[in-house]
């Protein structure tokens, strides 16, 4: 049977997503996620720019991003 959740541009609780580094702060890190939302992970030590793999942990509210945890890292930027 065919269901609108498939169609739906945003994600629910546990899915997959991969996502880039877009900036951080001393709580944790701001990613963009691959449909374009913003989201929050509290996890350090990242360059901006780096793609990682994530779990949605919490949808977004009015006032909060997507809550995410970092799962893996795909490509961790240098700068020297």
């Amino acid at each position: 049977m065919w269901s609108w959740q498939f169609n739906d541009a945003n994600f629910n609780v546990r899915d997959g997503v991969h996502a880039v580094l877009i900036g951080e702060c001393k709580m944790g890190l701001f990613l963009e996620l691959e449909n374009g939302q913003q989201a929050f992970a509290s996890f350090g030590s990242l360059v901006p720019g780096t793609e990682v793999l994530c779990s949605v942990l919490k949808k977004s509210t009015e006032k909060l991003r997507v809550l995410v945890s970092i799962d893996a890292v795909f490509e961790k930027t240098v700068i020297f």
